[in-house]
């Protein structure tokens, strides 16, 4: 089992944006992207290596977003996992998205 965000100190104002993010990802591809590692930086995201690794999982699920757009599937995969990362930030868990996740280790 994941460790919640608890355990690992996560403070909520980065579950916050980690959640936005998804959610921004899962309308626009790269966006949730570029403006939460860009645009509408917290204070502290580049020490904290939770919401880093989170940046990188939606990086590449918005590559993927933006590979495959024109097919369907891109924007289907990128759904789904946007979803699941907004659903386990919300529960408090910690979220590792299958296949992406191990990539951006």
């Amino acid at each position: 089992m994941a460790a919640s965000l608890d355990q690992l100190g996560v403070p909520q104002e980065f579950r916050d944006r980690a959640k936005i993010m998804w959610i921004i990802t899962l309308l626009g591809g790269l966006w949730g992207w570029i403006i939460c590692a860009f645009v509408w930086k917290l204070d502290g995201q580049e020490q904290n290596q939770w919401f880093q690794f989170q940046l990188k999982q939606n990086l590449y699920v918005g590559l993927i977003w933006w590979l495959l757009c024109w097919s369907g599937i891109g924007w289907l995969i990128a759904a789904i996992f946007s979803l699941m990362g907004f659903l386990a930030i919300n529960k408090g868990e910690d979220f590792e998205a299958p296949i992406i996740g191990g990539m951006a280790r």
